[in-house]
């Protein structure tokens, strides 16, 4: 890393210092790109900073609670940006996320107000709202566009998430200023990017932005990169927007990827200007990982992180894909990368102890990126440590060469008399059948049971389950594999573009036998 771009790191303290940085530099280019409509930095800023003045007419000051419940269209962006200039702590909602559980976050974290889009007006009573396309529209008018003046430290409250609570009641997680900008430093410093602005980077986040997908959203800023944002995020229409922005960049889930290696050969060419396709969110079979590689090239990379650890945690880089032409070496592909400079991680045992390279543990990490607190102090018991480190929940195991592999979250492992079952190691077995596009073990009445789903043009699959099972048996015990293999015509995905164990153990668990 240069001295120049670490000068230039060193004075970025705040998200919105890159926001500054962005609009100042950047006025012409254009920042967002939606169906219908382009937003150059100047628009954004201009509309952003109109809302701050409303924002803090209306008494909104640093550290006020702000929700944000509409569709990722420009007010998405507005919204966030304003808040970020302020230092409001902003919670945002997606669809997916009813009246009840907006209103319980509400009962939590008491925001000042709320602004949301139509459909969404008078979900949460009592609470103060403003409403996009009419008293939203009416505040910013009122006001000139200019910055905050407001002060505040990196350590500040930036977002309060809640998690989704299916085991549960929901969780809010409070991440700062100084964590956002420390996540974009260690990625900017670990695959040593040099700033460029004369390359105009062309970024398409497919999981939504209410989701990790946000995590594009700095980057491109910092360098004046256009994002282009997707209404319904399947593999064709994906495919459209990259050959008809020519996309440089594009986000994923390991689900989506394999949507893409189900389109036919002949679409890969509508594919030619992506340099980097970023996957991410959960773990990608290994199977489709090297069909990928061998498909795409060296143009993948996926990291290790968390909403209360955010990336890097560790890196695999586009050059660790690869080995002399071909994939990579299996116990390198199925890692998450090497742990990046900056970042702890320890593996441990059921006591706590620590375990030696390539043993299977509990994953704890310490980093820079770690949420500040959850909302509820005492939930943070047991899972920020007394030295600073944060229990994942997750399971894996770092080898001698510093790849951390991530084999399951600790919930998912199936617990058996004759041991414990891992479901990804059994999962990626079934991956190499070539009719399988997805699959999916759980537990159900305390047995491994499997879902599969078919690739593109499979039809016939009556033989399919004994099929998997024969090739498995000669790779793992009769213990660890499950007892029905059910075919599905797919399998139940996530608004985040994510396998949902939770709706497959419940399909499974009234499915008749193979």
């Amino acid at each position: 890393m240069g001295l120049l771009t670490e000068i230039f790191l060193s004075r970025i303290k705040l998200p919105r210092d890159i926001h500054r940085y962005a609009f100042r530099k950047y006025p012409d280019r254009v920042a967002l790109r939606f169906p219908h409509r382009t937003v150059t930095f100047a628009a954004l800023q201009e509309r952003s900073y109109r809302l701050v003045q409303a924002l803090e007419a209306a008494g909104l000051k640093t550290g006020d609670s702000l929700f944000a419940w509409v569709e990722t269209g420009p007010e998405f962006f507005e919204i966030r940006t304003a808040a970020l200039e302020i230092g409001l702590v902003l919670s945002v909602f997606h669809r997916q996320h009813g009246p009840e559980f907006v209103a319980y976050a509400a009962s939590k974290a008491h925001p000042r107000l709320m602004i949301c889009d139509p459909h969404h007006a008078g979900a949460v009573p009592d609470l103060p709202t403003w409403i996009t396309g009419g008293s939203y529209e009416d505040r910013i008018a009122g006001h000139e566009p200019a910055p905050s003046n407001a002060r505040f430290a990196p350590d500040l409250p930036m977002g309060l998430g809640f998690t989704s609570g299916t085991t549960g009641a929901p969780k809010g997680l409070l991440s700062s200023h100084g964590a956002a900008v420390a996540s974009l430093k260690l990625i900017i410093r670990n695959l040593k990017i040099k700033p460029d602005r004369k390359t105009v980077n062309i970024s398409l986040p497919a999981i939504p932005l209410v989701g990790a997908g946000s995590g594009l959203i700095l980057p491109s800023l910092l360098s004046g990169g256009e994002l282009v944002v997707a209404e319904v995020p399947d593999a064709p229409t994906l495919v459209a927007l990259i050959k008809a922005h020519e996309i440089t960049r594009i986000f994923i889930t390991p689900s989506q990827l394999i949507d893409l290696l189900d389109l036919p050969e002949s679409a890969d060419a509508d594919l030619a200007s992506l340099g980097h396709i970023v996957y991410g969110t959960s773990n990608m079979p290994l199977p489709k990982l090297e069909e990928a590689i061998r498909r795409f090239g060296p143009i993948l990379q996926q990291g290790y992180g968390q909403a209360e650890v955010l990336p890097p945690v560790s890196l695999l880089t586009p050059e660790d894909h690869m080995q002399d032409g071909a994939p990579a070496p299996r116990a390198i592909l199925r890692s998450c990368g090497r742990v990046v400079k900056g970042v702890s991680v320890r593996i441990v045992d059921e006591s706590g102890a620590q375990l030696p390279p390539g043993e299977i543990g509990h994953i704890h990490v310490r980093t820079p990126c770690r949420l500040t607190s959850y909302l509820d102090p005492a939930q943070n018991e047991g899972v920020i440590l007394d030295d600073g480190y944060f229990k994942t929940g997750d399971m894996g195991f770092v080898d001698a060469a510093g790849f951390l592999t991530v084999i399951d979250r600790e919930a998912d492992v199936i617990t058996t008399p004759e041991g414990r079952v891992f479901p990804r190691l059994i999962e990626d077995m079934a991956h190499e059948h070539p009719a399988v596009k997805e699959c999916c073990l759980v537990a159900v009445a305390g047995e491994p049971k499997m879902v599969v789903s078919l690739r593109a043009g499979q039809t016939n699959h009556a033989d399919l389950p004994a099929e998997i099972r024969a090739a498995m048996e000669k790779e793992a015990e009769p213990w660890q594999l499950p007892k029905d293999i059910t075919v599905l015509s797919e399998i139940p995905r996530s608004f985040l573009g994510k396998v949902l164990r939770k709706n497959v153990r419940e399909k499974m668990s009234h499915a008749k036998t193979s």
